[in-house]
């Protein structure tokens, strides 16, 4: 089964600002809706897209949704919590996974490219500092790895609930060359490398 098939289902992930938990914004939300990827990103798109798809989708599926991403965009973009959400981080701990998204897809054999393997979302606010300083692969960058993490989230879901493993023409429309990945991940700061 492809995501093609489950098409009134949404599969979101936010980024933020990482500033506190009480002045974190989203920086980009990726998200999957009827056959094709969507990116929002702060100060750059209008909202009214990401809104459409929210209130017209049949479930909503996230990882930790529950907890952050649905938090964030009920309050950053001015939706209603969804009436059909689905956090597959519960269903992970009902077939006995714990851990966060990367460690459980790894763990159910979904791992991601190579590329952007050790980035964690300290990262990806870095990526989103320096996009803001003018740097536009950088933005590339992060949309990249927040749409990973709704590949993941999506593989979760099939495997969790419909008991099935994932297509792997997940078609994610951002890419990088590898050049620039080096040349961004180079430039992170000392604490990001330990």
């Amino acid at each position: 089964m492809t995501m093609n098939n489950q098409n009134s289902v949404m599969v979101i992930d936010v980024e933020t600002t990482g500033l506190s938990r009480q002045n974190d914004v989203i920086t980009t939300a990726c998200w999957y809706y009827e056959g094709s990827w969507y990116r929002w990103v702060r100060d750059l798109d209008s909202t009214i897209l990401l809104k459409q798809h929210w209130s017209s989708c049949s479930e909503l599926i996230t990882f930790n949704g529950r907890n952050f991403d649905e938090r964030f965009l009920v309050k950053d973009i001015g939706v209603q919590p969804h009436s059909s959400h689905r956090d597959v981080m519960h269903d992970g701990w009902r077939h006995g996974y714990k851990g966060g998204l990367k460690k459980v897809a790894l763990a159910i054999g979904l791992p991601r490219p190579p590329e952007i393997e050790g980035m964690d979302g300290r990262i990806a606010i870095h990526l989103w500092n320096q996009w803001k300083k003018g740097d536009g692969e950088a933005l590339d960058l992060l949309s990249l790895y927040n749409a990973w993490d709704v590949w993941l989230t999506y593989g979760l879901y099939m495997k969790f609930v419909h008991q099935m493993e994932l297509d792997p023409s997940h078609n994610i429309p951002w890419t990088l060359n590898p050049v620039a990945v080096e040349r961004l991940l180079g430039s992170l700061p000392v604490e990001f490398t330990s």
